[in-house]
């Protein structure tokens, strides 16, 4: 069964790239440009991962997390970030904001093809345990 990854990154170079290194792994990928877009997805897609970029457009994406949650609250988040070289207490900030919201991955930039390959079998490992226990309520 193929995974599905929601990937909001305001970066089209990037999102290629980020998309691309999820695909190797056998993802089917969406990529979108702003948080609104995301949830729209979010709204008419099933989705096993939901990938973020913190920093769109200058717009922090955790401010939108709830709303995220909402649409789809058993899919895992990953965020990534490269922070702000001009406002690094913006990028602390940013991290303790996701560790509060309970983000399951994080993802600093730059990463490689073995982040994300270990990112996969995480997340194929949080939706093993799902299917478990829906499999245990219905016995």
């Amino acid at each position: 069964m193929s995974r599905h990854v929601l990937i909001l990154e305001d970066s089209r170079t990037q999102a290629t790239i980020i998309s691309k290194m999820f695909q190797r792994v056998g993802y089917e990928t969406t990529c979108v440009v702003t948080s609104d877009e995301a949830q729209e997805q979010l709204k008419v897609g099933a989705f096993d991962l939901l990938l973020l970029d913190v920093f769109v457009e200058s717009h922090n994406t955790l401010d939108d997390l709830q709303g995220y949650r909402d649409l789809a609250p058993h899919v895992p988040v990953a965020i990534m970030t490269a922070g702000q070289l001009d406002n690094p207490d913006a990028s602390a900030e940013s991290l303790n904001k996701a560790r509060r919201a309970r983000v399951n991955f994080l993802l600093p930039k730059p990463f490689y093809f073995d982040d994300v390959k270990q990112i996969c079998g995480d997340v194929d490992t949080y939706w093993s345990h799902i299917d478990a226990s829906k499999q245990a309520v219905a016995s």
